[in-house]
């Protein structure tokens, strides 16, 4: 079962409280066949020094010391070097189930689908973990197209539009770079993966660890990641123009924008975008409203939108 060869791609920059039982968790997955392959990005604490240990423990391990560029760029140099057959991703400061790695790979034999994709735990830096949506019904697996994962993806489903939570065939991969964005760089990955793929299974059982931590990427200032999350559905929609995805696309990007013009408000921060995002929202104004996966709140807020700026932002602050 374990003649394919998996290949984890685990980029590191300023998380040395986190590292080891990150690495750790790769380490003594139940499925052995593994690359470890860890990118520092020159980080300016002891992870260096931390990586290089676990080259010498574990001969899995191979550490590349790099310039830094950031975490989309470690990752296109990670994959660059990837023998693997399959590949998969970490983050340094979250951790894997033992089991996860066996299961996906598992899966992906089963259901004949190029790409897998699993449920996860959120939990804050004190291992609390926090309640999501999710039911906690028995775990189910189930195969679908890979246009109703890109349906997802653009729409803005979280779970298909991160890395770390998936194992990819490497065939499905040829030619796919991370774009130069500090946050959504993986939600165009796998957009452009999906593109590739036939089908895909997904699994609602959870195998990763997502840790929110202050100081995080993802938990930085909203003008970080909010701005490249509409870049990133922008890509998206600009690939899928005049396609049965547009439309899913159109929602996605707006739900962006939304996000973006309340952190303006309530922030008070980058005004000077404010009027730019309300014009690119407002441009797909009609097919907003006509849509079916719009909710009705978001439509209503369109509306007072395209009225008044001022009354939009009373409503925004309202809450």
């Amino acid at each position: 079962m374990e003649k394919d060869l998996i290949s984890v791609i685990v980029p590191v920059y300023k998380v040395e409280k986190y590292l080891d039982k990150c690495v750790q968790s790769i380490v003594d997955q139940t499925y052995e066949n593994l690359e470890i392959i860890i990118i520092d990005d020159s980080s300016p604490d002891n992870c260096p020094a931390m990586c290089d240990a676990w080259a010498e423990k574990d001969s899995r391990v191979q550490v590349f010391h790099i310039e830094n560029k950031g975490v989309a760029n470690s990752r296109n140099f990670a994959l660059s070097k990837a023998a693997g057959d399959y590949i998969a991703f970490a983050d340094g400061d979250d951790f894997l189930e033992p089991n996860m790695l066996e299961i996906l790979y598992r899966n992906l034999l089963v259901t004949g689908a190029d790409i897998a994709v699993c449920g996860y735990f959120r939990q804050d830096e004190s291992g609390m973990q926090i309640p999501d949506s999710e039911k906690s019904a028995s775990p189910r697996l189930e195969a679908i197209t890979a246009e109703e994962a890109l349906r997802q993806t653009a729409l803005g489903e979280y779970k298909f539009g991160v890395l770390w939570n998936k194992l990819y065939k490497k065939s499905v991969l040829g030619g796919v770079k991370m774009p130069p964005l500090v946050c959504s760089e993986d939600l165009v990955f796998n957009y452009r993966a999906f593109k590739n793929a036939k089908r895909v299974c997904v699994s609602s059982q959870k195998l990763y660890h997502y840790v929110l931590r202050s100081g995080s990427t993802t938990s930085a200032e909203f003008s970080i990641g909010a701005f490249d999350a509409v870049s990133a559905k922008q890509i998206v929609l600009n690939g899928e123009s005049g396609t049965n995805i547009e439309p899913y696309a159109v929602i996605g990007l707006a739900k962006s924008c939304f996000a973006v013009l309340g952190g303006i408000v309530r922030n008070g921060k980058c005004l000077d975008k404010y009027d730019e995002i309300r014009k690119l929202l407002l441009s797909y104004k009609k097919q907003i409203l006509k849509s079916p996966h719009c909710p009705a709140r978001d439509k209503a807020k369109l509306c007072v939108l395209a009225l008044s700026k001022s009354l939009y932002n009373k409503l925004v602050l309202k809450g």
